[in-house]
């Protein structure tokens, strides 16, 4: 990591960002639902949905799910399909199956309460760093620093720090300083006045500098280096993926199959497609091609040729396969790629009806 302190005179108190960054906050909060009451289990779902995904998509969803499952009770009864049903389209399904599984243990280790200490929580599935100092801060006021991409960023600039290829050392620097900065006395509204201010003024490729209430402070700002730091990453080709997929129909019902648990899309079920172990070419004859699909994860980008067919012979439906009638597969989590097709049919299954 590469600093550059010829002016270190400018490094401001900490007490006078605190201030000035928290009377920001205390005016231009974003109005989010999980932020209108302290329950720890509701702050720590809003935590868990917001990973990689932006608040405004993020609300419909909490708000469903809150209704569903308002308490750590009422999520630890709940299967797991119904679950993933009620994340379909937010993606990342590892969080929701994760979030499942820690919200039994709480209720079976620690009698249904979110532990407010930092170790024990930090051992429950799916809890990484920032999920602990977040989620702790603003439920129990716990001294913890958290450092998502809005705050990286915002640190970033604020102290001109720049990166080279020790990222490692990068990450312990900024670390350290949102440690220094911490406000003890309200450390869940410090952390969330950063977030929104990296959300909202202290953009990527756009900032807003002249509204932003740490201005004076900003050393990127200063030195006019506020586009270059943090740097843009270099967008990398993603790889493609060729996938055929086969809608095969019998008695008013269609073959669907259920993915492995652990991987890409876990637990959600697909249409059968050909490939070997999952449905061999022998085993089916295509007929005409119905749809063509593609979408885009964050690691490759899947092109999807779906076809109408039938199986040859007798073939029996097994785990993890199953024949699901038009009803069934409204209830079954799909991933989002489908979802045109699940209705399509649907229609189809109840038209034979």
């Amino acid at each position: 990591m590469t600093q550059k302190h010829s002016e270190n005179h400018f490094c401001a108190d900490p007490v006078f960002i605190r201030k000035a960054l928290l009377s920001w906050y205390d005016r231009h909060a974003r109005d989010l639902p999980w932020r209108r009451e302290q329950d720890p289990y509701r702050i720590w779902l809003s935590e868990v949905m917001l990973q990689q995904t932006r608040a405004d998509t993020v609300i419909p969803y909490y708000t469903r799910f809150i209704e569903a499952y308002p308490t750590v009770e009422a999520l630890s009864a709940a299967p797991e399909e119904k679950v993933l049903k009620l994340w379909e389209g937010l993606g990342y399904y590892a969080r929701a199956r994760n979030f499942l599984q820690a919200a039994r243990e709480v209720q079976t280790r620690y009698g249904s309460r979110v532990p407010p200490d930092p170790r024990t929580f930090r051992d429950l599935p799916g809890v990484g760093d920032y999920t602990v100092a977040a989620v702790l801060s603003i439920a129990y006021q716990v001294p913890l620093a958290a450092v998502d991409g809005n705050i990286k960023r915002v640190l970033t600039r604020l102290y001109c720090l720049e990166e080279d290829s020790l990222e490692t050392s990068l990450k312990k620097e900024i670390q350290s300083r949102a440690d220094t900065l911490l406000d003890l006395e309200r450390p869940g509204d410090f952390n969330q006045a950063l977030m929104d201010l990296g959300a909202s003024t202290c953009t990527p490729r756009h900032p807003a500098c002249s509204q932003c209430p740490l201005l004076s402070f900003c050393q990127a700002y200063r030195r006019g280096k506020t586009l270059e730091i943090p740097p843009p990453k270099k967008q990398k080709p993603l790889p493609r993926v060729n996938i055929t997929a086969v809608v095969i129909q019998r008695g008013g019902m269609c073959l669907v199959r259920q993915r492995p648990r652990a991987g890409l899309l876990g637990g959600l079920w697909e249409f059968p497609t050909l490939s070997p172990g999952v449905l061999e070419k022998e085993e089916v004859m295509l007929q005409d091609k119905i749809a063509e699909l593609q979408h885009t994860f964050s690691h490759l980008r899947w092109y999807v040729t779906v076809y109408r067919g039938e199986l040859h012979g007798a073939w029996s439906a097994v785990q993890p396969w199953r024949w699901a009638t038009a009803e069934e597969l409204a209830s079954l989590p799909f991933p989002s790629i489908y979802h045109r097709l699940v209705e399509q049919v649907r229609k189809n299954l109840s038209a034979t009806l």
